[in-house]
C-alpha cells in the first residue's frame, strides 16, 4: 500500500522500518528544527537588508545576496545530503557566522558603542534588560583603581553624615559606575553631564565642543544609584525628586604616574528636576587646570586684543561681553580680570555661581533663595571702594543701572549680557529700562563672540571650493586655491569618520569668534540722539570705524584652515 519515500525526502521520514502501519509518516520533530533555520534564515535576511539600507553600507547589496546565497545553499544540502543532523548544525554555524561577519562591519560605521551589536557588550546588555542580570560585579566593583576621590563640597567641607553614606557606598555598584562616569567624562573634555530616565534605561550624553553625544546607557537600577551618589555629594536631598536641586561638590583626580602629587581638584555643579520618567540630572564640570589666565589664549586678533586690553585697563567705563549660553562669555571675563593688577586694586565680583577662583580677589555668590541678588549686592559693595566690579550678568532694570552709575562715577565695571551681537545689546539695555543717555556716557565697549569647533588636525580634508561658494562668501575666487572640512562632510558619509582623536567628529576644540563695538565719541552722540537706537546706522558707523562681524572673523578661521564653512555656518548665522 505504501511505496518507500524518495531519498531526497528521507530527512522527514520517521525512522522505523518502512513501510509501516498507520500515522507517524514525517519526523515531527526534524521538520520543526528545519522550520526554525528557515525562520532564522528570514529574519537575517531581513535585519541585514534593513540595516544596510538605514547605515548606507557601501558593500550592502553583497550582503543581501550573501545571506540570500547562504540559504538557499543550505536548503540544497538539507534535501540532497542523508546526514540531517549535520548538515542542520552547519547551516546554523553558517547563519551565526554570516551574521557576525556582518556586524563587525556595521559596528566600524556607528561611532556609538552602545548601539553596536553582537558584542560581549551586547549580550550584557540583552542579559539585564530581559534576564535582570548584572555583571558589574564580576571580578570585584568596576572602577576599583580609577584616579577620582569625591571630596564633597567646595574646600571639602563635607559634613559627617556624607563621608559616612560616601565610606559605606564606596563599594557599591553606583559608586563604582558613578567615579567611571566622572573619569570617562574628563578624559573626553567633556564640559556637560546629562543622566536622563526612561522606563527601563538611564540615558548618559555627554556635551563635547558643544554638541551632545550619547553614550552607553545604563540599567534604571544603576543610574537611579548613580543619582543619589552624586546628590549625596552635592549634599542635596536625596528624598526629593521632583522638584529642582542644585549643588555643588568636588573631586579629586590623581596622577597614576604621581600617585602622591595629590593630584588636581575639579569643581563640578550639579541641577536636578523631576520629569514624567523620573529625576534628571546635569552636572557642569569646571577644571582649573583648564581655565583661561589671560587675553592670549582667547585667539583675538592682535589688533582686537590690543583694543581690549585698552578698555579694560580704563579707570571707569563698562564693558560688557554678550552672547547665548555657552559662547565663553565669563571664561573671556576671567581673562579681562587676569590683565588687571590685582595687587593694586580693589576688585570684586558678584557671581551665580563663582566658577573659577581668582587670587587677591573678593568673590561673592549671588542666592536668590537666601535674598543675596545682583542688586543688592551691587548697592553694598559700592560701599566697599572697589576699583573693579565684575557682574555675572545683567539681567534686570536695576542692576543694569547701578552698574551704569558705577562706571560713570569712577569704577570699571565687567558684565556679560544675553543679545545676539554687540549692537543689539545696546538696545537690550535701553529696553530694561536705562536712558540712552546713561548708557551713551557709561559704555565703553561691547563685545560679541560666539564658539566655534576647530578641525581635527589629524583627519581634515582639504578641497578646492567653487568659485560660485566663494562669491556667496565674498571671497576672492583668484586668491583662494583650497579649504578645509571635516571627512564626509557635507555629504552622508559625514558621520562615518573613525579618526580616534576627534572621536569621529571630524572636530576637537574650539576657538573663539569675536566682534569688538568700540564705544566711540560719534557713536555716542547717535546714541543720545535717539531716543530708540537705530540699530541698523549704528552698525554700519561701527563698521566704518573699524568693527569686524561676526561672520566675517570666522570666515578668517576658514581661510586659515582651522574651521569649516559648515561650523561657521552653523554658529554664526
Amino acid at each position: 500500500m505504501f511505496a518507500p519515500l524518495p531519498a531526497s525526502l528521507s530527512l522527514f521520514a520517521y525512522d522505523g522500518n518502512f513501510p509501516h502501519g498507520p500515522g507517524w509518516y514525517l519526523a515531527f520533530f526534524r521538520l520543526g528544527l528545519v522550520m526554525a533555520a528557515l525562520f532564522a534564515w528570514g529574519t537575517l535576511c531581513q535585519w541585514i537588508d534593513d540595516d544596510q539600507r538605514e547605515l548606507e553600507v557601501a558593500e550592502g547589496p553583497l550582503w543581501n545576496m550573501i545571506a540570500l546565497g547562504t540559504g538557499a545553499l543550505g536548503a540544497f544540502l538539507l534535501f540532497a545530503v542523508p546526514a540531517f543532523w549535520f548538515v542542520w548544525l552547519l547551516i546554523i554555524v553558517a547563519l551565526a557566522v554570516e551574521a557576525k561577519m556582518y556586524a563587525n562591519v556595521r559596528n566600524l560605521l556607528v561611532k556609538d558603542t552602545g548601539h553596536h551589536l553582537l558584542t560581549p557588550e551586547h549580550f550584557k546588555r540583552l542579559a539585564k534588560k530581559y534576564l535582570k542580570l548584572d555583571f558589574s560585579e564580576e571580578g570585584g566593583p568596576r572602577g576599583r583603581n580609577i584616579p577620582i576621590i569625591f571630596v564633597g563640597k567646595r574646600g571639602g567641607a563635607s559634613n559627617a553624615e556624607t563621608n559616612k553614606f560616601l565610606t559605606k557606598s564606596e563599594e557599591s555598584a553606583g559608586y563604582q559606575s558613578a567615579l567611571e562616569l566622572i573619569w570617562n567624562a574628563l578624559k573626553m573634555r567633556v564640559t556637560d553631564i546629562h543622566l536622563e530616565p526612561t522606563k527601563d534605561e538611564t540615558l548618559v550624553r555627554f556635551r563635547i565642543d558643544g554638541i551632545m553625544k550619547a553614550q552607553e546607557s545604563m540599567d534604571r537600577r544603576v543610574g537611579d544609584s548613580v543619582l543619589n551618589i552624586l546628590k549625596v555629594v552635592a549634599e542635596l536631598d536625596i528624598t526629593e525628586k521632583r522638584k529642582p536641586q542644585d549643588g555643588s561638590f568636588q573631586a579629586r583626580v590623581l596622577d597614576p604616574d604621581r600617585p602622591k602629587s595629590g593630584g588636581r581638584l575639579v569643581d563640578f555643579r550639579v541641577a536636578t528636576s523631576g520629569s514624567v520618567a523620573g529625576e534628571k540630572m546635569v552636572l557642569r564640570i569646571l577644571d582649573q587646570s583648564k581655565a583661561i589666565s589671560n587675553l592670549d589664549d582667547l585667539g583675538f586678533r592682535p589688533k582686537v586684543r590690543d583694543q581690549i586690553r585698552s578698555i579694560v585697563g580704563s579707570p571707569h567705563g563698562l564693558f560688557l561681553v554678550c552672547g547665548p549660553t555657552g559662547a565663553g562669555k565669563s571664561t573671556t571675563l576671567y581673562a579681562s580680570l587676569h590683565e588687571i593688577d590685582r595687587f593694586t586694586k580693589n576688585v570684586i565680583t558678584l557671581e551665580n555661581p563663582v566658577e573659577y577662583a581668582i587670587a587677591n580677589t573678593t568673590q561673592i555668590e549671588v542666592n536668590a533663595k537666601s535674598g543675596k541678588t545682583f542688586a543688592g549686592e551691587l548697592r553694598s559693595i559700592l560701599r566697599q571702594d572697589p576699583d573693579v566690579i565684575y557682574i555675572g550678568e545683567i539681567r534686570d532694570k536695576e542692576t543694569a543701572e547701578i552698574a551704569c552709575q558705577a562706571a560713570q562715577t569712577g569704577h570699571m565695571v565687567f558684565s556679560t549680557i544675553h543679545s545676539n551681537d554687540a549692537v543689539s545689546a545696546l538696545s537690550r539695555l535701553i529696553e530694561l529700562g536705562v536712558d540712552p543717555s546713561v548708557v551713551a556716557n557709561s559704555l565703553s565697549g561691547i563685545l560679541g563672540q560666539r564658539l566655534v569647533r576647530k578641525l581635527c588636525p589629524k583627519c581634515k580634508e582639504k578641497y578646492t571650493p567653487s568659485p560660485d561658494a566663494l562669491k556667496r562668501l565674498n571671497l576672492p575666487v583668484d586668491k583662494i586655491k583650497f579649504l578645509c572640512k571635516a571627512p564626509g562632510e557635507g555629504t552622508k558619509d559625514s558621520e562615518q569618520n573613525a579618526c580616534e582623536y576627534c572621536g569621529g567628529s571630524g572636530y576637537r576644540g574650539r576657538n573663539g569668534v569675536y566682534e569688538l563695538f568700540v564705544i566711540s565719541d560719534k557713536i555716542r552722540e547717535m546714541i543720545e540722539s535717539q531716543s530708540k537706537p537705530n540699530n541698523q546706522q549704528i552698525q554700519q558707523e561701527a563698521i566704518k570705524e573699524g568693527m569686524s562681524l561676526l561672520f566675517t572673523e570666522g570666515l578668517r578661521q576658514v581661510i586659515s584652515g582651522d574651521t569649516s564653512i559648515a561650523e561657521i555656518t552653523r554658529v554664526c548665522k
